[in-house]
């Protein structure tokens, strides 16, 4: 595998609660990143409802295959937090990526780390 790059965004207090909570919404997100970064998606996207016996930490999970490696949204709608992972061997444009999730959840804080592979 060639070298790659991680980005992880983690956001907190995220104004747009709806989305965080809405399966169809994570999963046509997950496909709009693909677009965004170019990349090709060789799985469907599988999301999917958690429904947790602690209220707060159920949410919704999806995970796609790309063919540079994968994409993944953990979204939990009772603690309006939402956690994103993007690595691929293929190099894309992560301040692109950051503006649109910024611009859908509205988090009040977002770290993001960048990990070079």
């Amino acid at each position: 595998m060639k070298d790659g790059t991680h980005l992880i965004l983690d956001l907190k207090e995220c104004k747009n609660v709806d989305n965080l909570s809405n399966e169809r919404f994570i999963k046509n997100l997950i496909l709009d990143l693909i677009k965004i970064t170019g990349m090709k998606a060789i799985t469907k996207p599988s999301v999917l409802y958690y429904e947790h016996k602690e209220k707060k930490e159920s949410g919704i999970t999806g995970f796609v295959i790309i063919s540079d490696s994968h994409t993944s949204i953990h979204a939990y709608p009772f603690k309006k937090s939402l956690y994103l992972d993007l690595f691929s061997c293929r190099n894309f444009g992560s301040k692109e990526i950051i503006n649109c999730i910024k611009e859908i959840f509205k988090p009040e804080k977002l770290t993001k780390r960048i990990i070079r592979r």
